[in-house]
């Protein structure tokens, strides 16, 4: 069971970045890029929810077919998403202790008559109002991307996996929490 205090803190860690790693499969090796994100979170589980209740929370992304993350994706939809907390100074915590959460995810590319498509897409532009140019070239799609569990690290041996409702509802909550 996460606390509160460590729910909000991943709850805001991932509703502030704008940006996650993404680690795909490349011709068979790790390849590691990096992706702007929106959220989109549906849903509030109850308390205690399990991962069948409603609720979730979908990471967003737009991104070219010409990227060879894309391809990879494609060809391998499993993938795994890396969202850290900035880096400090020099006097700042060491980089070990920095919160940090992986969630492996399917990404699924969003065909543009799908229903969910316009409001992934309004997600998204929420978020990168900049861009909305981009939506009118050929090779970008929108893809999705819905984490099957959470690893976080909430700072130096403070590590816990986490159920998607966990996930979920610490999205939820940081979400409704003002500051």
């Amino acid at each position: 069971m996460i606390d509160p205090a460590t729910s909000l803190l991943l709850g805001r860690l991932v509703l502030g970045r704008r940006v996650a790693a993404l680690s795909t499969l490349h011709d068979g090796r790790p390849f590691a890029s990096m992706i702007p994100y929106a959220l989109l979170v549906t849903g509030r589980p109850p308390e205690g929810a399990s991962a069948g209740d409603a609720g979730s929370v979908v990471f967003v992304s737009h991104v070219s077919r010409l990227s060879s993350h894309t391809r990879d994706m494609l060809t391998a939809p499993e993938v795994c998403l890396l969202v850290t907390a900035p880096e400090g100074d020099d006097a700042g915590p060491p980089p070990q202790a920095l919160p940090r959460v992986s969630l492996p995810a399917r990404a699924s590319f969003i065909d543009p008559a799908h229903p969910a498509h316009e409001t992934l897409t309004r997600a998204y532009l929420g978020r990168f109002p900049q861009a909305a140019e981009w939506f009118g070239l050929g090779d970008f799609s929108i893809v999705a991307f819905e984490p099957t569990s959470a690893r976080f690290v909430a700072g130096f041996g403070r590590a816990m996996t986490l159920s998607p409702a966990q996930f979920h509802a610490a999205v939820a909550a940081a979400a409704a929490t003002p500051g």
